[in-house]
């Protein structure tokens, strides 16, 4: 035995060799788990430890502001919506949104405004909102809201300074607001009535200008007229009239014969007007509108259609002014004649106008934009003095014309090439400031004219009232009211 080999005990334990007997299993069992691990790598399509991990769904959040007006809506309510998400592992992308939570649509945006419609007094709308992040998820708990609308009648008003003469001729043309309190196209249709509330007719919502006529049931006699409004909703507004005054109503007068008169002389000539038409004119009936009178109430307050329209009851229209000089409130109504006789003129009518041109009046014949005058002439005043004064004819079958009351100043004209001249008055030496003939009367055309325009009041044009009959006549046959 060698000297350093000690025997040892049946009942001792061999440290070393014990020791390494555990450290191999160990390695081994360490060699199996990862065979098993690669095993698991090969054979699966995941990570398994990210599928541990529930997704993080993104939230929605809802919020309603209200437009000015929304909260009560006849018909339909407007509102403002606006919505926002949270995604925690990524960004949100857009909204997913729906009114029935069953049928779903896409945006980007972060509000809206919807329209919300009745067809009843009042109801209740609910939306659904749901976030979609950029990894496709979307906010399983969609926010959600309930709109209630409420419907209220409109509101309808005659506009401002457009009441109706108190007399008119069976032409009347009514201008109206309507306002809602979720805008304008709530409003389905207009009633009207004359004379009472039971028996309305319709005219659709989106207009808010009529015009009504001897068809529409105006014929001579005393009358007022009512109207409201009615939403789609069937909500109807408060009933308003014209007059608004209801103590009063506006007389209709009927439109006799074919010629009218309008009066745009100063009270002072009035005499003088009605006694020569009333002698010129003693075969062919006429009406006569003064629209100087108490300060113009009998001219309509909407030009367009309602005066138009009353002229275009006759085939002819006699405009008939002052003598013209230096009183700017005698003068005729230029701004109404230019803005509506070049539409009647336009639709066929026929026109005489004859009245004065003011003395401060300088430059080109702006003021005859429905006739043409190239200028007015700037130097030449010229005094008609009875008896004496005579116009001169310069077209076959018109005669002279004599003056039968002084005229302190007529304007004479320039006219374009297009017109043919009818009057003139011969140069005279006594006039210093008129070195010429003087054009007095034009009309637009040789043959078939549609208008004749006289710088002087015919009416001071009476000195021969034979002639002054001759002379209508002949206007008349060339506007076509006569046979020739």
């Amino acid at each position: 035995m060698d000297r350093y080999e000690r025997p040892y005990r049946r009942d001792e334990t061999p440290v070393r060799k014990e020791k390494n007997r555990t450290g191999s299993l160990l390695a081994g069992f360490l060699l199996i788990l990862i065979i098993i691990l690669i095993f698991l790598g090969f054979f699966s399509c995941s990570d398994p430890l990210s599928e541990l991990v529930p997704p993080d769904f993104p939230e929605t959040y809802l919020s309603v502001f209200s437009l000015p007006g929304d909260t009560v809506a006849p018909g339909a309510t407007v509102k403002k919506i606006s919505w926002w998400g949270d995604a925690p592992n990524g960004f949100i992308v857009g909204f997913n949104i729906s009114f029935d939570s069953v049928n779903w649509g896409f945006t980007t945006k972060y509000d809206s405004t919807f329209v919300f419609t009745i067809s009843g007094q009042d109801s209740a709308f609910r939306i659904w909102v749901a976030s979609v992040d950029d990894k496709g998820l979307v906010d399983p708990t969609p926010a959600t809201n309930l709109y209630p609308v409420i419907n209220s009648p409109p509101v309808m008003l005659f506009d401002a300074n457009t009441d109706l003469p108190d007399t008119i001729f069976p032409v009347a043309t009514l201008k109206w607001t309507g306002t809602d309190p979720d805008g304008d196209f709530t409003i389905k249709n207009y009633l009207w009535s004359i004379n009472d509330t039971d028996n309305f007719r319709t005219v659709p919502g989106n207009i808010n200008l009529m015009t009504l006529t001897k068809d529409s049931g105006l014929v001579s006699g005393n009358y007022c007229l009512y109207m409201k409004a009615v939403d789609i909703a069937g909500a109807v507004s408060p009933v308003v009239r014209m007059p608004r005054d209801t103590s009063k109503m506006f007389f209709v007068r009927e439109a006799v014969g074919r010629v009218l008169i309008i009066k745009d002389m100063p009270s002072v000539d009035v005499s003088a007007a009605n006694a020569y038409f009333s002698s010129a004119l003693d075969t062919i009936l006429y009406s006569t509108l003064d629209i100087k009178s108490n300060n113009g109430s009998l001219i309509p307050k909407i030009v367009n259609p309602m005066f138009i329209e009353t002229m275009k009851l006759f085939n002819v229209v006699i405009w008939s002014g002052n003598r013209g000089g230096q009183v700017i409130s005698n003068d005729p109504n230029f701004a109404l004649a230019q803005n509506s006789l070049p539409f009647y003129l336009a639709s066929g009518g026929k026109v005489f106008w004859s009245s004065g041109i003011p003395d401060n009046f300088q430059g080109q014949g702006s003021l005859f934009n429905f006739a043409p005058v190239d200028s007015i002439k700037s130097t030449c005043y010229i005094q008609f003095n009875f008896p004496g004064d005579t116009l001169v004819s310069v077209v076959n079958g018109y005669p002279d014309l004599y003056v039968s009351q002084f005229i302190a100043v007529t304007r004479s004209l320039y006219y374009r090439s297009t017109a043919k001249l009818v009057y003139k008055l011969l140069y005279n030496p006594n006039r210093p400031y008129c070195l010429e003939d003087s054009f007095i009367a034009i009309k637009d055309a040789e043959n078939n004219p549609k208008l004749m325009l006289l710088v002087m009041p015919i009416y001071f044009l009476d000195g021969n009232q034979e002639n002054s009959k001759l002379f209508l006549n002949k206007l008349f046959k060339e506007f076509g009211l006569l046979p020739s």
